[in-house]
């Protein structure tokens, strides 16, 4: 990681451990407060099921009443359930789901006095009334029993000749006959095809079925449209069809004695041993509710209550923590029901999550105020980092020569990074200083040597024409030729950059160029193979010839020298992409290892093996290299791909063949 980054990574670290400790220190102050809650619902959830204990009779029920559920809005009847979405889930299912039944009733002030009832018929062939056909069980029918306030039994028939509006007939013990012929138009009921059957949405007087509550729903298939014979009856009295079905609403004794307990931040739910939700009280802030508009709790909430086992239980419901407490109700030793108390963790945590938010938030100012200066801060020490980096950098160009020389801006601060200027600085002072005084030794080494040289050299012919020739003088003039061509190497590597500046460029047909350098230099190497291959002219670049030329002659040499006895070296022109001409030369040779190829173009570096009669001081290569960046090329060297021997490329730009 870069300077900058560790600052602000170590630095966040301890900054975020701060609001840290503070939520994990707020986390214990909501576990105390919700167990304090918890505590305080059973002890009223006890309290209740104590006064509940002297009304046990308002818990006695069948385990097969029709639950009538709660509705707080009105309902058209047309034959549709969109009015009764809410309480989808709810149909009671009979005769391997012959049909399902919803019953409800509308606590609206003014539409109390109705009961509401839905019904959901799987009928593939449904038979509709004929008037030909006397009998009223003469077609699908629905058959309504209850019992009026004189505890007498009333009989009610709905059918309908299509679908639509259904007729309501009062009838006879034997459902087959009307009493008085006339329709009840107290009952109205509307019947609509499905898919499956059909639907049929009714409203009945809820004052008929006072004090009594007693009321069961058959459903009457008729079968063949000719025939028309009662083939099934399904209805809701399961066990006796001489007893109706008592209708089970929750409870508004128990509501009477509750509603001076209730709270307005607690719901209380009272159910009896069937779990059927007898009373709800309470609790018109809570948003959500495990006893409300359904006729049963879970199970697995009141299991345990019911066998007499107190229960605190927490639930996540609508993003909400609800805490219930549940409590047995008694008579005798037998369970008769259960209260349960839920309320939710919003209300009771309001103080700590105030206190939560403002430690947070003054936490997170802070964090943001030193995270911006250490981010400001970190910034502009990487800024100027970076800036001293660029400098030190353009001082030097890629050879590793100082180019210009520039004062670097740090060098006036007073702090580290100035004082680490300032050396830089002075180390790239004496580094130039140093590096002017080897650029002038081969200058100076020419003059100085070549005087004394020259000296030897005339001695040595004055030797030859006293004594004649021998051996020694022999080996005297040609250590006198080699330490010539020494200074001379030395001399053109320290000067070429200076003689590339003042050369001339020009358009130039750098096939013709190459063609005829390969039929001069096999002339001149009779004994070498020297071959080209390519185009014979047509391809331009801007260039030196004789600068390509001297380049050629050192990629030559290297060639000759490096290739085995009787091999063929081969020049090879070639065009590449992005206007590109390659120039390569191929000879078969030994394998250099990639470690001496990175480096031969850097000077003073020889890779021989054998010693030869010339001296090969490695400058040949940086020569061609610093003629190839003149001409804004890239000269390449490496193995061939089957490793026997070396390929050099020249790459040049801006070429346009006739």
């Amino acid at each position: 990681m870069k300077l900058g980054t560790r600052l602000l990574v170590f630095s966040s670290v301890f900054l975020v451990l701060l609001p840290w400790f503070g939520y994990h220190f707020m986390g214990k102050i909501e576990h105390s407060l919700l167990q304090g809650q918890e505590e305080a619902q059973s002890m009223s959830a006890s309290a209740i099921a104590i006064v509940l204990n002297g009304y046990t009779g308002l818990f006695e029920t069948d385990e097969h009443a029709l639950y009538v559920y709660p509705f707080k809005q009105s309902i058209d009847i047309d034959g549709y359930d969109e009015d009764w979405q809410q309480l989808k889930e709810q149909f009671t299912s009979y005769a391997d789901n012959s049909f399902s039944l919803l019953l409800a009733n509308n606590e609206l002030v003014d539409d109390k006095q109705y009961l509401y009832v839905y019904l959901r018929v799987n009928d593939k062939d449904i038979v509709y009334r004929n008037p030909r056909y006397s009998p009223l069980d003469s077609s699908d029918h629905i058959r309504m029993e209850y019992l009026d306030a004189d505890n007498r039994r009333k009989r009610i028939v709905l059918l309908t000749a299509a679908q639509g509006s259904v007729s309501v007939y009062e009838v006879k013990e034997d459902w087959t006959s009307w009493k008085d012929g006339k329709h009840v138009n107290a009952v109205y009921g509307v019947w609509r095809e499905t898919k499956e059957g059909y639907d049929v949405e009714i409203r009945l007087p809820g004052i008929w079925l006072e004090p009594n509550r007693r009321l069961s729903i058959s459903v009457v298939d008729v079968f063949n449209e000719n025939e028309r014979n009662v083939d099934t009856i399904v209805s809701t009295h399961l066990i006796d069809k001489n007893t109706l079905n008592p209708l089970l609403f929750q409870s508004q004794e128990i509501s009477s004695v509750l509603k001076n307990l209730s709270e307005s931040d607690s719901r209380i739910c009272v159910v009896d041993k069937f779990r059927r939700v007898r009373a709800v009280i309470g609790g018109q802030a809570l948003q959500a509710s495990l006893c409300h508009a359904i006729d049963k709790v879970s199970e697995t909430l009141v299991d345990k209550v019911l066998q007499g086992n107190a229960q605190v239980k927490r639930f996540e419901e609508k993003d909400e923590t609800i805490i219930v407490a549940a409590r047995p109700v008694f008579d005798g030793d037998e369970v008769i029901g259960a209260v349960l108390v839920s309320k939710n963790s919003r209300q009771i945590l309001a103080r700590q999550r105030d206190t939560l938010n403002d430690v947070v938030l003054a936490t997170l100012g802070i964090f943001f105020l030193v995270f911006a200066s250490l981010l400001f801060f970190s910034s502009w020490l990487a800024f100027r980092i970076n800036r001293l980096k660029k400098q030190t950098s353009s001082l030097i160009d890629e050879s590793g020569r100082f180019i210009s020389h520039v004062e670097l801006s740090e060098c006036d601060r007073g702090d580290e990074i100035g004082e680490l200027s300032r050396s830089f600085s002075s180390l790239l002072g004496k580094l130039n200083s140093y590096t002017r005084f080897l650029e002038s030794v081969p200058r100076m080494l020419r003059h100085e040597i070549l005087n004394p040289v020259n000296t030897i050299s005339m001695s040595l012919q004055n030797l030859q024409k006293q004594q004649g020739d021998s051996a020694d003088i022999k080996t005297a003039s040609n250590a006198i030729k080699q330490l010539q061509l020494i200074v001379s190497s030395l001399t053109e590597a320290a000067n070429i950059d200076e003689a590339l500046i003042q050369d001339e460029v020009d358009r130039i047909d750098i096939a013709a160029l190459l063609s005829e350098y390969v039929k001069n230099s096999q002339l001149k190497h009779a004994r070498a193979k020297l071959c080209y291959q390519g185009a014979k002219k047509g391809f331009f670049v801007q260039g030196n010839d004789v600068r390509i030329v001297q380049l050629l002659d050192k990629l030559k040499d290297n060639a000759l020298d490096f290739s085995f006895p009787g091999t063929d070296i081969y020049f090879q022109l070639d065009t590449g992409q992005h206007n590109q001409v390659v120039i390569s030369v191929k000879n078969e040779g030994e394998y250099i290892p990639q470690e001496q190829l990175d480096i031969l173009f850097q000077g003073m570096i020889s890779h021989r093996s054998v010693k030869t009669a010339t001296p090969h001081l490695g400058i040949g290569l940086y020569v061609a290299y610093q003629i190839a960046r003149f001409h804004h090329g890239q000269l390449k060297i490496a193995n061939r791909g089957d490793k026997q021997g070396v390929v050099v490329s020249l790459i040049l730009s801006s070429y346009a063949p006739l």
